[in-house]
């Protein structure tokens, strides 16, 4: 009867211990978009928080994941709640595009650029397990984003349906 309870209270344990250390595992391509208004024609202003390992890597997937999130999911509360890529399989659709466009220092980086001075507010700026998490003002010049897509293919413009 020692066995069973025994081997019970093992199982119980090591299930518990191994979603935790799942949950706490981070990825550098998950963010976070909070609308912040909209900029110059063309451009809209957002924070993105994204995730890494020191601060220079958190800089540099805010940029690639706040053309993603234009892209891909959109701003909420903004004029741009949709998503520029309104197909849901664009992303593997067109993954030979999107795998050269988001490249180190690839084509999406001519998109976006950091509104602020470099500056970060000390409440944009935390400690998530062992990853670094940070909060960045962006401009995305979402018009010219969607005349790039539109000319790779990957969105249809927007006249396309009149």
């Amino acid at each position: 009867m020692k066995y069973p309870i025994l081997i019970l209270f093992f199982v119980v344990f090591y299930l518990n211990g191994y979603g935790q250390k799942n949950k706490n595992e981070l990825r550098d391509d998950e963010y976070e978009v909070q609308f912040v208004r909209t900029g110059l024609e063309g451009t809209i202003l957002f924070k993105v928080f994204s995730y890494g390992k020191n601060e220079k890597s958190c800089l540099e997937n805010a940029k690639r994941n706040a053309v993603k999130a234009v892209i891909f999911t959109g701003i909420p509360w903004s004029d741009l709640q949709r998503p520029l890529a309104t197909d849901p399989a664009a992303i593997e659709v067109h993954k030979d595009y999107f795998n050269a466009f988001f490249k180190e220092n690839g084509k999406y980086r001519s998109f976006v650029a950091l509104s602020s001075d470099g500056s970060i507010n000390a409440d944009d700026r935390m400690r998530v397990g062992k990853m670094l998490k940070i909060g960045f003002v962006v401009s995305v010049q979402k018009a010219s984003l969607r005349k790039e897509l539109e000319q790779a293919g990957v969105i249809k413009s927007l006249s396309h349906g009149f």
